[in-house]
């Protein structure tokens, strides 16, 4: 796949999109007539079993399959989206405004709690926000008889989580590594997460603005679980990171948008999703993703319908879709993150074999060992949390 004209595109869109997510978002949801109450039954009461002519998606970038040389996923650009439509006659209309979970939410919030359509019938908040909007009674529950292809394919992994138990309300979409991006022309490859902190690289260092991969990288680095995160490690952590800030070490905390720096080398080194390495390293090859000596974080964005949805039973058909292992493949090759779909690594070896061993797709038992998930935590530590990072955040720029 060539990316070099797909990169340069999607630099200016996503640097309009990380000027203005929570606008655009709202823009979007303002088009599609969400400012009132909606009066219309959803399809969880209303039975009806016809595909809906169009759903609404939001989703994170770099995070559909698109077709060489263009600049977005749509329904005309993305192969799997096209797929859908040719089937069930029904176009989605996918929109990549998802750049940072808690940014997202404050944009469905007031819908949800006024009880109107957010707009959005298929959503992929990461898990711990997920639970969030499941355990406030704000996401619809599946009915799985519509969904026969993720009840069969769901891989094992996903099934009996504390977020939901029994599969009732969270699809993973896919599942990510948190580790470092390095430049391996600009610096010198390194393994241990204290690389970052080289005096060499001060400066052209970017961090992420998501607390969890953020804070959970640091306190590997200082020898602390964040699996199971107190306010003495989290401290630690943040004492580490201003220092680092104060020194002029890191450039930026940023969200989706710290790929643009990595692209440009405006830095050289950073805290890194697996799969956006994947895609950047097509074009610029000198770009590793390494999980550090201490380990990496993992987490899952999933696919929600939220309450209130319009069209249930279509994002239904459309996640059950997505289960299918040959749909799983066509996204798998594109995105490179982790595969929630049983079969979809037979299924790729027939689009590209090497992408059936690609560590980033399908990392081995050695690799997922050393990752931890952020472990959960009291409301009241989890808002001191959220409120020291902010503080962070903020005085850095995101």
């Amino acid at each position: 796949m060539s990316t070099e004209k797909k990169m340069g595109m999607e630099l200016d869109r996503r640097t309009v999109l990380k000027a203005g997510a929570v606008a655009g978002a709202a823009a979007f949801l303002a088009a599609c007539g969400t400012s009132g109450a909606s009066t219309e039954p959803t399809e969880s009461t209303g039975g009806d079993k016809t595909p809906a002519a169009a759903i609404n998606f939001a989703n994170w970038t770099y995070y559909i399959d698109v077709d060489d040389g263009v600049d977005t996923a749509t329904a005309d650009t993305s192969e799997s989206l096209r797929r859908f439509q040719a089937e069930y006659g029904t176009r989605v209309n996918y929109q990549e405004v998802l750049l940072d979970n808690d940014e997202f939410f404050g944009t469905i919030k007031a819908p949800l709690e006024a009880g109107q359509d957010t707009g959005w019938d298929i959503v992929t908040p990461t898990t711990w926000m997920a639970k969030k909007i499941v355990d406030l009674g704000w996401a619809e529950k599946f009915d799985k008889a519509n969904m026969p292809n993720f009840v069969a394919n769901l891989a094992d992994e996903f099934k009996g989580r504390a977020a939901d138990s029994s599969n009732d309300y969270l699809a993973p979409w896919q599942s990510l590594m948190t580790g470092l991006g390095i430049n391996t022309k600009k610096t010198t490859p390194f393994t241990k997460f204290s690389g970052l902190w080289d005096p060499t690289l001060k400066g052209k260092v970017v961090l992420l603005t998501e607390l969890r991969d953020t804070v959970g990288l640091v306190m590997l680095g200082n020898g602390a679980d964040p699996s199971v995160p107190t306010r003495p490690t989290f401290d630690a952590a943040i004492a580490t990171l201003q220092g680092e800030i104060n020194s002029g070490q890191v450039r930026k905390l940023a969200s989706q948008g710290y790929t643009e720096l990595l692209i440009s080398d405006s830095a050289y080194a950073a805290i890194a999703w697996s799969g956006d390495v994947g895609i950047i390293k097509l074009d610029k090859p000198e770009l590793d993703f390494v999980v550090p000596d201490e380990g990496g974080m993992y987490a899952t964005d999933n696919m929600l319908i939220p309450k209130g949805a319009k069209n249930k039973y279509t994002a239904e058909l459309w996640i059950d879709f997505y289960y299918r292992p040959e749909i799983a493949a066509i996204v798998e090759a594109y995105v490179q993150y982790i595969c929630p779909v049983k079969g979809a690594a037979e299924e790729i070896a027939k689009i590209d074999p090497a992408l059936a061993t690609n560590p980033l797709i399908f990392p081995d038992a050695a690799t997922k060992s050393r990752l931890k998930v952020w472990g959960d935590v009291s409301a009241e530590d989890q808002a001191y949390f959220d409120e020291q990072f902010s503080g962070i955040v903020e005085g850095v720029g995101g």
